[in-house]
């Protein structure tokens, strides 16, 4: 039956280029880009979209998100030699076929023909979810951090204050073996703090250029320690201007890492 339907969305005309707004919880996948060590958020997709068209499917996506990192606003895209479908049908099919922890949001025609979904952004949003109560909700473990020791909101705020702006963040980012960046200067815009004392839940939302293997993990997770008088703001300071890794906080835990959004030139959703 979704076979039937799926064939029913293809219309005689030229070529689509399509854009994917996608969410997903990350917990059970291995990232987003595919790998022989475990499933993929692109593989599902390719495969429900390969069943769709009827013919391969290569994607490209906004962020290359870490195991169990999850999103609300990843942007993808794709190109078909069959015609653009019904946009409305083919969300509603595509969520048929995806596991039920993957989700298309919204698709729409590529608002160019060189529209490219990771060249293009012009800023991420990351939004990070800490459980700070004594004991953390089973429904939170896969979208938290448990924090349970108290912590100084004002030196978690003035801690985000040393981040903003433009700096050399390779203190702030892990290495990766087969991941070598040269580049390492990153703008970040904004640090948002929101505390929510009855629910024992702190959200910090980063906006930024770009963002370096892990360093969004890092920032959250160095906030955290200089937050519970485990690390000084001036040794934050010196991890930015030497650039050593060492002298930054933890990495925080996947879990509690959404990718919110993606921003580009003109809104597309």
């Amino acid at each position: 039956m979704i076979r039937g339907f799926c064939k029913s969305l293809i219309r005689p005309s030229t070529m689509s280029h399509l854009v994917f707004q996608i969410a997903y919880d990350g917990t059970h996948y291995f990232g987003w880009q595919k790998t022989v060590y475990g499933p993929s958020i692109e593989e599902e997709l390719e495969k429900a979209l390969q069943q769709i068209f009827q013919e391969h499917i290569s994607l490209q996506a906004a962020s290359r998100t870490d195991r169990g990192v999850h999103a609300e606003g990843q942007v993808v895209d794709c190109t078909t030699s069959k015609p653009c479908p019904d946009l409305n049908r083919l969300t509603v099919s595509l969520n048929q076929l995806l596991p039920s922890d993957i989700r298309c949001r919204r698709v729409i025609a590529a608002p160019s023909a060189a529209f490219h979904p990771t060249l293009d952004v012009v800023r991420k949003e990351y939004r990070y979810l800490i459980g700070t109560g004594s004991v953390l909700l089973p429904h939170h473990r896969h979208t938290h951090w448990h924090v349970h020791r108290p912590f100084n909101r004002s030196l978690l705020e003035a801690s985000a204050q040393l981040f903003l702006g433009t700096h050399d963040f390779r203190g702030l980012c892990n290495r990766r073996a087969d991941l070598d960046e040269e580049n390492t200067i990153r703008t970040v815009f904004s640090i948002n703090i929101d505390e929510d004392k009855q629910k024992n839940e702190v959200s910090i939302s980063i906006e930024g250029d770009h963002f370096l293997y892990k360093m969004a993990r890092n920032i959250v997770g160095t906030m955290m320690w200089a937050a519970q008088e485990r690390l000084p703001l001036l040794t934050i300071q010196a991890a930015l201007q030497t650039r050593q890794r060492s002298l930054a906080g933890v990495t925080a835990p996947a879990c509690g890492l959404f990718l919110a959004n993606v921003y580009y030139p003109m809104p597309l959703f």
